[in-house]
């Protein structure tokens, strides 16, 4: 742990007046839990490697049926999408008047997803223009 956090963390709990406390050791390595409160640190190393390859296999494990249940699919958006609803929050951002770091931004980002089109774009050959 780096010089002077141990002592920086205990001026914070006194100025703060806090009593109930996490010790900095466990804040920066907790020891994780899964759902049934068993720590993670004594999963088998089998275990592991049966979650990894059915993760890699794309088969289904219990953790991401629960997860798939809760999760709608995401829709999946082109281009033209994109411009278009960069194009509404620039129109909002001008019509409410708002900082023109915000307008800023939002035209950075509008300049970014031109240059996402521009370098998806393929190059032809002359082959293709004169046969």
């Amino acid at each position: 742990m780096p010089h002077g956090v141990t002592e920086l963390y205990q001026k914070v709990m006194e100025a703060g007046n806090i009593q109930d406390v996490m010790s900095v050791a466990n804040f920066l390595n907790p020891v994780d839990k899964d759902d049934n409160g068993e720590d993670e640190q004594n999963v088998g190393e089998d275990e592991v490697l049966q979650e990894v390859l059915q993760e890699h296999l794309g088969l289904p494990t219990t953790q991401s049926d629960e997860e798939d249940d809760d999760q709608l699919p995401q829709p999946m958006y082109s281009m033209a999408d994109a411009k278009q609803a960069l194009h509404i929050l620039i129109g909002f951002a001008e019509s409410q008047s708002l900082s023109s770091d915000y307008l800023r931004t939002l035209e950075q980002l509008e300049s970014a997803v031109e240059g996402i089109q521009q370098a998806s774009l393929v190059q032809g050959t002359l082959d293709t223009w004169i046969t």
